[in-house]
């Protein structure tokens, strides 16, 4: 009996003394505070790009935004010179509510 304890005792110790494992970010990606997940910045860069040359949105865009929406106010964030009532009249068009970040 004081061995089974004493094997107890040794397996807590043990699986306290390793850290619980991680989820590592791919480069390109980003965590999201406002969706909790992960998404892929750079999917939806040539977007963005469009949009600051002033082109329509095509449909293929629409979808990509709507799928890595999480990570839209990222790529706002980190884009100089994006006014965000064109960006927002952008994603209205593809049916994505207006971003307030």
């Amino acid at each position: 009996m004081k061995n089974v304890a004493l094997l107890l005792i040794a397996f807590v110790i043990l699986s306290a003394s390793f850290p619980p494992p991680t989820e590592a970010i791919d480069a390109g990606r980003s965590r999201s505070k406002r969706g909790g997940g992960s998404c892929l910045a750079s999917a939806i860069q040539d977007c963005f790009d469009s949009i600051a040359k002033g082109m329509t949105m095509s449909t293929t865009c629409c979808d990509t935004l709507r799928e890595h929406q999480s990570c839209i106010c990222d790529v706002i964030k980190s884009r100089l010179g994006l006014d965000i009532n064109v960006v927002n009249t952008h994603l209205k068009a593809c049916g994505i509510a207006e971003m307030k970040c």
